[in-house]
Protein backbone atom coordinates (compact mmCIF):
# COMPACT_ATOMS: atom_id res chain seq x y z
CA UNK A 1 0.00 0.00 0.00
CA UNK A 2 1.90 2.95 -0.79
CA UNK A 3 0.28 5.26 0.83
CA UNK A 4 1.43 3.68 3.89
CA UNK A 5 4.38 2.45 2.82
CA UNK A 6 5.72 6.10 2.79
CA UNK A 7 4.25 6.74 7.04
CA UNK A 8 5.69 3.87 8.14
CA UNK A 9 9.34 5.33 9.51
CA UNK A 10 7.00 8.54 10.76
CA UNK A 11 4.23 6.34 13.03
CA UNK A 12 4.23 4.84 16.16
CA UNK A 13 4.99 1.08 15.49
CA UNK A 14 1.62 -0.18 16.86
CA UNK A 15 -0.55 1.82 15.17
CA UNK A 16 0.56 1.56 11.43
CA UNK A 17 -2.14 -1.50 11.01
CA UNK A 18 -4.63 1.00 12.41
CA UNK A 19 -3.89 3.67 9.50
CA UNK A 20 -3.69 0.61 7.15
CA UNK A 21 -6.89 -0.53 7.82
CA UNK A 22 -8.13 3.31 7.78
CA UNK A 23 -6.46 5.00 4.92
CA UNK A 24 -5.82 1.66 2.75
CA UNK A 25 -4.89 3.08 -1.05
CA UNK A 26 -7.59 5.13 -2.03
CA UNK A 27 -6.96 6.05 -5.76
CA UNK A 28 -7.81 9.77 -5.41
CA UNK A 29 -5.56 9.98 -2.39
CA UNK A 30 -1.63 10.75 -1.70
CA UNK A 31 0.12 11.67 1.39
CA UNK A 32 3.38 13.49 1.12
CA UNK A 33 6.10 13.83 3.89
CA UNK A 34 7.62 17.79 3.47
CA UNK A 35 10.16 19.74 5.41
CA UNK A 36 9.42 20.94 8.71
CA UNK A 37 7.11 24.15 8.14
CA UNK A 38 6.71 26.76 11.32
CA UNK A 39 2.95 27.39 10.48
CA UNK A 40 1.35 24.07 10.07
CA UNK A 41 1.93 20.32 11.08
CA UNK A 42 -0.14 19.61 7.84
CA UNK A 43 -2.61 20.57 5.03
CA UNK A 44 -4.91 19.04 2.95
CA UNK A 45 -5.48 20.26 -0.74
CA UNK A 46 -7.79 19.00 -3.80
CA UNK A 47 -6.05 19.41 -7.14
CA UNK A 48 -7.84 18.67 -10.66
CA UNK A 49 -10.01 15.64 -8.93
CA UNK A 50 -7.41 14.53 -6.66
CA UNK A 51 -6.51 14.84 -2.71
CA UNK A 52 -3.25 15.71 -1.37
CA UNK A 53 -2.09 15.00 2.28
CA UNK A 54 1.25 17.03 3.16
CA UNK A 55 2.67 16.12 6.75
CA UNK A 56 5.99 17.15 8.28
CA UNK A 57 8.69 15.53 8.45
CA UNK A 58 9.87 16.54 12.17
CA UNK A 59 7.05 15.39 14.27
CA UNK A 60 6.98 13.26 16.97
CA UNK A 61 5.53 9.98 16.03
CA UNK A 62 2.30 10.80 17.93
CA UNK A 63 1.95 14.31 16.65
CA UNK A 64 2.03 12.66 12.86
CA UNK A 65 -0.45 10.33 13.98
CA UNK A 66 -3.22 12.83 14.89
CA UNK A 67 -1.89 15.40 12.19
CA UNK A 68 -2.31 12.66 9.64
CA UNK A 69 -5.82 11.77 11.21
CA UNK A 70 -6.63 15.53 11.32
CA UNK A 71 -6.08 15.27 7.41
CA UNK A 72 -8.02 12.39 6.85
CA UNK A 73 -10.72 13.95 8.63
CA UNK A 74 -10.75 16.79 5.79
CA UNK A 75 -10.53 14.09 3.04
CA UNK A 76 -13.75 11.70 4.75
CA UNK A 77 -15.63 15.38 5.42
CA UNK A 78 -15.25 16.66 2.08
CA UNK A 79 -16.20 12.51 0.09
CA UNK A 80 -19.19 12.65 2.18
CA UNK A 81 -20.39 16.50 2.25
CA UNK A 82 -18.68 17.83 -0.89
CA UNK A 83 -16.95 21.47 -1.25
CA UNK A 84 -19.66 23.72 0.41
CA UNK A 85 -17.86 22.70 3.63
CA UNK A 86 -16.41 24.61 5.85
CA UNK A 87 -12.80 23.61 6.15
CA UNK A 88 -13.25 23.10 10.36
CA UNK A 89 -17.05 23.28 10.63
CA UNK A 90 -19.24 20.60 12.01
CA UNK A 91 -18.86 18.07 9.53
CA UNK A 92 -15.18 17.80 9.78
CA UNK A 93 -15.54 18.05 13.46
CA UNK A 94 -17.87 14.84 13.53
CA UNK A 95 -15.46 13.04 10.90
CA UNK A 96 -12.45 13.22 13.11
CA UNK A 97 -14.10 12.77 16.66
CA UNK A 98 -15.26 9.58 15.21
CA UNK A 99 -11.92 8.58 13.98
CA UNK A 100 -10.38 9.69 17.24
CA UNK A 101 -12.42 7.90 18.83
CA UNK A 102 -11.96 4.51 17.07
CA UNK A 103 -8.30 5.22 18.11
CA UNK A 104 -8.97 5.65 21.53
CA UNK A 105 -11.08 1.95 21.72
CA UNK A 106 -8.04 -0.12 20.27
CA UNK A 107 -5.76 1.25 23.33
CA UNK A 108 -2.52 1.58 20.90
CA UNK A 109 -1.74 4.50 22.64
CA UNK A 110 -0.07 5.43 25.94
CA UNK A 111 -3.12 6.51 28.85
CA UNK A 112 -2.24 9.63 29.62
CA UNK A 113 -2.37 10.59 25.20
CA UNK A 114 -5.63 8.57 25.32
CA UNK A 115 -7.52 10.66 28.11
CA UNK A 116 -6.02 13.84 26.36
CA UNK A 117 -8.04 13.15 22.93
CA UNK A 118 -10.98 12.23 24.82
CA UNK A 119 -11.11 15.43 26.21
CA UNK A 120 -9.75 17.02 22.68
CA UNK A 121 -12.68 15.30 20.70
CA UNK A 122 -15.93 16.85 22.48
CA UNK A 123 -14.75 19.22 20.60
CA UNK A 124 -11.86 19.40 18.00
CA UNK A 125 -10.15 22.65 17.48
CA UNK A 126 -8.89 23.14 14.05
CA UNK A 127 -4.78 23.16 15.47
CA UNK A 128 -4.04 20.68 18.11
CA UNK A 129 -1.82 23.40 19.94
CA UNK A 130 -4.75 25.10 21.13
CA UNK A 131 -5.31 22.30 23.54
CA UNK A 132 -3.18 23.20 26.17
CA UNK A 133 -3.46 19.46 27.87
CA UNK A 134 -3.28 17.86 24.30
CA UNK A 135 -0.06 19.70 23.49
CA UNK A 136 1.72 19.11 26.10
CA UNK A 137 1.24 15.20 26.24
CA UNK A 138 2.18 14.96 22.72
CA UNK A 139 4.99 17.21 23.67
CA UNK A 140 6.34 14.90 26.36
CA UNK A 141 7.00 12.01 23.72
CA UNK A 142 8.85 14.16 21.85
CA UNK A 143 12.21 12.49 24.08
CA UNK A 144 10.53 8.88 22.12
CA UNK A 145 10.85 10.01 18.70
CA UNK A 146 11.75 7.23 16.65
CA UNK A 147 13.69 9.47 14.72
CA UNK A 148 17.48 9.80 15.83
CA UNK A 149 19.69 12.49 14.97
CA UNK A 150 23.04 10.67 13.04
CA UNK A 151 25.51 11.05 10.32
CA UNK A 152 25.25 8.99 7.26
CA UNK A 153 28.17 7.33 7.89
CA UNK A 154 26.34 6.04 11.52
CA UNK A 155 23.44 4.72 8.82
CA UNK A 156 24.13 1.46 8.31
CA UNK A 157 24.14 0.10 4.25
CA UNK A 158 20.85 -0.50 2.93
CA UNK A 159 18.82 1.18 5.92
CA UNK A 160 17.09 4.46 5.26
CA UNK A 161 17.49 7.77 6.92
CA UNK A 162 15.68 11.64 6.13
CA UNK A 163 17.24 14.61 4.90
CA UNK A 164 15.63 17.87 3.96
CA UNK A 165 12.20 16.00 4.03
CA UNK A 166 13.02 13.64 1.80
CA UNK A 167 13.53 9.59 2.54
CA UNK A 168 16.67 8.16 1.46
CA UNK A 169 18.38 4.84 1.35
CA UNK A 170 22.24 4.24 2.42
CA UNK A 171 24.64 2.71 -0.17
CA UNK A 172 27.91 1.89 -0.56
CA UNK A 173 30.90 4.76 0.18
CA UNK A 174 32.77 5.79 -3.38
CA UNK A 175 36.36 7.03 -2.11
CA UNK A 176 35.34 9.57 0.56
CA UNK A 177 31.83 10.23 -0.50
CA UNK A 178 28.93 8.04 0.40
CA UNK A 179 26.21 6.98 -2.80
CA UNK A 180 22.35 7.53 -1.44
CA UNK A 181 19.20 6.49 -3.35
CA UNK A 182 16.32 9.66 -3.41
CA UNK A 183 13.28 6.27 -2.73
CA UNK A 184 10.78 8.38 -4.21
CA UNK A 185 12.64 9.77 -7.31
CA UNK A 186 14.89 6.79 -7.23
CA UNK A 187 18.09 8.75 -8.10
CA UNK A 188 21.37 8.55 -6.83
CA UNK A 189 23.18 11.40 -4.97
CA UNK A 190 26.61 11.57 -3.49
CA UNK A 191 27.14 12.99 0.57
CA UNK A 192 29.52 14.11 2.60
CA UNK A 193 30.11 10.66 5.31
CA UNK A 194 29.12 13.71 8.22
CA UNK A 195 26.14 15.11 6.71
CA UNK A 196 24.02 15.30 9.55
CA UNK A 197 20.39 13.67 8.64
CA UNK A 198 17.56 11.64 10.73
CA UNK A 199 17.98 8.28 11.35
CA UNK A 200 15.06 5.70 10.45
Amino acid sequence: MRNVEKLKPFLPQNTIQFVENLIGDKDDLEVNITKPRFSKWGDFRKLNGHFIISLNSNLNPYQFLITLLHEYAHYTAFKKFGPAIKPHGKEWKNEFRDILMELVKTNLLPYDLNQAIIGYAVNPRAAVTTDLNLKKTLEKYSFETIIKPATIEEVEPGNKFIFNGRIFERMEKRRKLIKCRDVKKNKLYLFQPDTIVKKL
